[in-house]
């Protein structure tokens, strides 16, 4: 968990800081333990002590919303849009969930173009709605995807 959230660059636009020791990424699992959302680790079949990076899933009513971050070092080989695609095919297996939708800082070409690449449209842009701590101390802008059923 550490390599990912040590990590300043995989870090950049998640919306907590970079953690300096094994023992804040510890913290950050203890914390997530009592949350709504449930994270995952994605690894490879296998191979289930090497995190490639984790996915948050929230689900509320009809819809889900969901998190991504990956090692750097897996990024640019298409795992997030190889694990995304059949995780969102999943998720619209349960019959409760229409709408699955993510926010992606403005900044943050890389995880728009994944998210566009797994069918997500752009809805629009959310003015100072997160925290981006590893960016600035003000809310900053982001952009709001959805996949809807049917």
């Amino acid at each position: 968990m550490f390599a990912l959230t040590g990590d300043s660059k995989v870090m950049r636009y998640m919306g907590f800081a970079v953690h300096n020791s094994v023992d804040q990424a510890t913290a950050l699992l203890q914390a997530y333990k009592a949350s709504p959302s449930r994270f995952q680790a994605i690894c490879l079949d296998g191979e289930p002590t090497d995190i490639l990076g984790i996915v948050g899933l929230e689900v509320r009513g009809h819809q889900a919303s969901m998190t991504l971050m990956l090692r750097r070092d897996w990024k640019a080989r298409g795992v997030g849009r190889e694990f995304c695609k059949p995780f969102i095919a999943w998720i619209f297996t349960h019959p409760q969930i229409w709408r699955v939708w993510s926010y992606v800082h403005v900044d943050n070409k890389a995880g728009q173009h994944v998210t566009e690449k797994l069918g997500a449209e752009r809805e629009g842009r959310l003015r100072r709605f997160e925290y981006f701590p590893n960016v600035s101390e003000l809310p900053q802008d982001c952009y709001i995807y959805s996949i809807v059923r049917g």
